[in-house]
């Protein structure tokens, strides 16, 4: 049995309105009764949009003209919002992404959950919708071509990380720190071999757990270690499953914690854990 041929991208834009916003932020339109996911719509939107891919079941695209913006459409604030793939609704005002958020939740909940709330209470909100994201997974790349260590999310769609410089959704003691990670890596003897750096952080403290393909040597332990100390980071390794996972530097105990002072609640977690 032969390979199915893969289907050929239509290479005119195409108009479309789009109905709603699917979990990940991308606009939810409907060609011809076949569902279509595009990046950069907005509900209630009309645009014109180019093919990126086509399946069985549904299509993607991204937006090439807005036609009709929605009244919640904004500037983004990152000037990376368009190429990398670790925020998807820059483009939503503030008070509308949690309106939609809410919305995506309680549907979730009907139609996965078969459950539906009494009462919904109004949703709780940051002190800022910047710098709030306080656990991620950054890819690493060596790039010589671009003569630098490539730190950051991946791009839309695709395999590649983003050439960024630092990350707006990143709480800012790692979001203005990706140039300097990324000088960082690119001193040390095995670049190449450093796929992602984990962050994880808590009220009190912040862990980069950095996974390794071979061993570092004396000097690359010194390096990461005195970068940690200047940035108050504490600096782990992994060099296999989660188990592996272990401090760099000293006596550094990786256990983190976050508090809730209105109920009283002090929660202890580590790096590795899932957090939200």
């Amino acid at each position: 049995m032969g390979r199915r041929r893969r289907a050929k991208l239509p290479q005119d834009p195409v108009e479309v309105t789009i109905d709603s916003l699917s979990p990940e932020g991308r606009g939810v339109g409907r060609i011809e009764g076949k569902t279509v996911f595009i990046h950069g719509a907005l509900k209630g939107e009309r645009v014109r949009f180019r093919y990126t891919k086509i399946q069985r079941r549904h299509d993607e695209g991204v937006v090439v003209d807005v036609l009709d913006p929605s009244p919640d459409r904004i500037e983004p604030k990152c000037a990376h919002f368009d190429i990398c793939g670790g925020c998807s609704l820059q483009h939503l005002s503030e008070q509308a992404q949690i309106r939609d958020k809410q919305q995506i939740l309680l549907d979730a909940m009907k139609h996965i959950g078969k459950v539906e709330p009494e009462v919904v209470l109004p949703p709780l909100e940051p002190d800022s919708h910047w710098g709030y994201r306080k656990k991620a997974r950054l890819g690493v790349k060596n790039v010589p071509k671009k003569g630098r260590v490539l730190v950051g999310f991946r791009e839309k769609g695709s395999a590649f990380i983003a050439d960024i410089r630092r990350c707006e959704v990143l709480d800012s003691k790692i979001g203005s720190l990706l140039e300097a990670l990324s000088d960082l890596i690119g001193e040390l003897s095995i670049p190449d071999r450093i796929p992602q750096i984990e962050v994880a952080m808590g009220d009190d403290g912040c862990v980069l757990i950095f996974r390794i393909l071979e061993e570092l040597n004396e000097q690359d332990c010194a390096k990461l270690c005195d970068f940690g100390h200047r940035q108050g980071i504490i600096m782990a390794v992994q060099s296999g499953g989660p188990d592996t996972v272990a401090p760099l530097c000293g006596d550094d105990t990786l256990t983190l914690n976050y508090r809730l002072p209105d109920y009283d609640v002090e929660i202890q977690f580590q790096p590795t854990d899932f957090t939200q």
